[in-house]
């Protein structure tokens, strides 16, 4: 099989598969324990691995199963911010907690081809005057990938609070929560880190934790990280990150942007209609082509698997992808 679809779930390594099972074996053979390690300070390893990966501070990082799990809980303690700004498009359960809540939702549409000028933004933001802006760092169905340092810095101009979603990101794109200001962040392990289900994590910047204490008499890390997280899960995530680490970010970045450039121009050559992608500002690890269910059903017969996702096929390419996994996939769809 050609695989060209982390966007949808990352490939988890053998040996991360192998150290998630040493863990599971202790677990079964030492039982409560191994658990107690867990318990009393297990985490603590994991905690700064994600916060080294996000150029964070441990005290700001919740272990969580996943983004949606924590961004369910994080947002009740956000309710005296009662007006957010969201993208239209975006991925559901950054929406979900705040619509099903008590926060009144004004809303952000994007450009026709999926991206969010940053002057367009900013003209909303000052038209609409949330209290928060919640936007996924890249777009789940187009691709497109929003100047963080941009967004935010117009966001602490104003005293709007931001909440990112990372999901689509952490593992492929550099990011520093502290250098570019953000206030709360989140993601889930098992797309680009390569770390599998039942692992994420949420930041919360010191002075949003501040804001949060002050308004609601909570805690929120500690809040958000309550109740006990599956030890193999974290064992996946740690092994992951720490692959990450000894790679760097910086070089899995360009591997990404390379292989995508590689693509469009197969592509283009090809006469392959590209949706999204095409210019080198905004660009991620996903590339959007026209195309329908009759299509996606070709290339899993040829063994290429990518996703229908909106009005096209997302391609997810990641850096254990090769030039010859794009030159399969621009073979089947020419067969």
């Amino acid at each position: 099989m050609t695989y060209l679809d982390t966007s949808s779930c990352g490939l988890i390594a053998s040996s991360t598969a192998e150290e998630a099972h040493r863990e599971q074996i202790r677990l079964m053979t030492e039982g409560s324990r191994r658990f107690q390690y867990w318990m009393t300070g297990g985490h603590e390893p994991v905690r700064r691995s994600v916060a080294d990966s996000i150029g964070g501070a441990v005290r700001g990082v919740a272990l969580v199963p996943g983004f949606s799990v924590g961004m369910a809980q994080l947002t009740a303690l956000l309710k005296h911010r009662s007006r957010v700004l969201l993208v239209e498009g975006d991925y559901p359960t950054l929406h979900a907690p705040f619509e099903r809540g008590d926060h009144e939702i004004v809303w952000f549409r994007p450009g026709v081809d999926g991206t969010i000028p940053k002057k367009a933004l900013e003209a909303t933001l000052m038209r609409e005057r949330p209290d928060i802006l919640a936007v996924s760092h890249v777009q789940w169905r187009t691709g497109y990938s929003v100047d963080l340092s941009s967004i935010t810095a117009i966001c602490r101009e104003n005293g709007i609070l931001t909440v990112i979603d990372a999901t689509q990101s952490w593992g492929s794109l550099p990011i520093d929560v502290e250098a570019m200001g953000i206030d709360i962040l989140g993601a889930s392990g098992y797309k680009w880190p390569l770390a599998g289900f039942g692992n994420g994590f949420m930041y919360i910047s010191e002075a949003a934790s501040n804001e949060i204490k002050e308004r609601s008499l909570v805690d929120p890390v500690p809040a958000i990280t309550g109740g006990h997280n599956d030890p193999v899960a974290l064992v996946r995530l740690a092994h992951a990150l720490e692959r990450m680490e000894r790679i760097g970010i910086t070089a899995i970045t360009e591997r990404v942007i390379g292989l995508f450039t590689y693509a469009v121009d197969r592509l283009d050559d090809a006469g392959v209609k590209i949706l999204n992608g095409r210019d080198p500002i905004g660009r991620a690890g996903i590339l959007m082509i026209e195309g329908d269910e009759e299509l996606l059903a070709g290339l899993k017969e040829k063994g290429v698997q990518v996703a229908l996702r909106g009005q096209g096929i997302r391609i997810g390419i990641h850096y254990y992808n090769s030039t010859m996994d794009i030159d399969r996939l621009v073979e089947a769809l020419n067969a």
